[in-house]
């Protein structure tokens, strides 16, 4: 009878825990947004935020705490200019061309 007891009792904690667990899928409510370059924050005088996300080029807004996104790209990700060899001509030659006598 004590053995039930105990079973039954474990069961109702572990019932409890299992509701009040957090549901976020790293352990943080912060937004992702709040790290991505397509996003626009305001933020105002009483601690109020609205995010709007500028990804495809439309503002849409952002109702919801965002844990993942397929258009993130992080704002501390530096992005360094592409230069292919072959399709760009030789910069002196540009100049030349355009030097005044």
């Amino acid at each position: 009878m004590e053995s039930l007891i105990i079973i039954l009792v474990y069961a109702a904690v572990a019932a409890i825990a299992y509701g009040m667990r957090d549901r976020s899928v790293d352990g943080t409510t912060v937004s992702l947004c709040l790290t991505c370059v397509n996003a626009m924050i305001t933020r105002g005088a009483g601690g109020e935020e609205r995010i709007a996300c500028t990804c495809g080029g439309v503002l849409r807004p952002v109702t919801f705490t965002v844990c993942e996104c397929t258009g993130y790209c992080n704002s501390r990700n530096t992005s360094k200019l592409v230069r292919i060899k072959g399709f760009v001509r030789d910069e002196v030659g540009v100049y030349a061309e355009v030097r005044i006598p």
